[in-house]
């Protein structure tokens, strides 16, 4: 899973500092954060729009118990996705753009500047440090791949195992009834010698 300190790498790594790096990406995202905050519309042409949303007030209900609950009405943020990112997702192109042409204007920045809203990186991704500048080619990558692999594995020995078990149901049962009429054949020719 990529985050921001991964995002901060990449970026790092097409020409600006780690500590410019990390304080630009902090800097874009509590600007987005304050305008929606302030009921402004956010628009990132060909990345997409961020946008403040009223959500009604409403009946909904507690799945355990089913019991109906008043939830008050609240602001949410909405993204609508843009035409570039809509068509770079549906290619599955995950390549960089390219070496951004100016990052001499980040060395300005300075990771120690205060942002107005910290966005937290969930704790599962801030220790996973990145190999690359290709982000989740690091550990995180090869742990997930490594557990896909083994779970494959798994099902596989289980279908195997349930293939065999019922190969061997089907034996046992041929066999069984192989025995059965072989009794049955043998008590009919005892009858009969019997009746002469």
């Amino acid at each position: 899973m990529t985050g921001k300190s991964q995002i901060a790498d990449r970026i790092a790594a097409r020409g600006a500092s780690r500590s410019a790096a990390a304080a630009a990406v902090d800097a874009v995202l509590g600007e987005i954060t304050s305008a929606l905050a302030a009921g402004e519309r956010v628009t990132l042409t060909g990345f997409g729009t961020f946008e403040a949303a009223g959500r009604a007030a409403r009946t909904a209900r507690n799945p355990r118990t089913g019991e109906a609950l008043e939830v008050s009405a609240t602001t949410v943020a909405r993204f609508h996705p843009g035409a570039t990112l809509r068509a770079r997702v549906a290619g599955g192109s995950g390549e960089p753009l390219g070496a951004v042409p100016d990052l001499g204007s980040l060395q300005g920045l300075t990771a120690s500047e205060p942002t107005p809203v910290e966005t937290p990186v969930p704790a599962a991704t801030s220790s996973v440090k990145a190999k690359s500048p290709g982000g989740a080619t690091g550990k995180a990558a090869a742990a997930a791949k490594a557990k896909a692999k083994a779970k494959k594995a798994d099902v596989k020995k289980r279908a195997d195992a349930a293939k065999k078990a019922d190969a061997k149901k089907r034996a046992d049962a041929k066999k069984a009834q192989k025995k059965a009429d072989a009794k049955k054949s043998s008590s009919k020719s005892k009858g009969k010698g019997k009746k002469k």
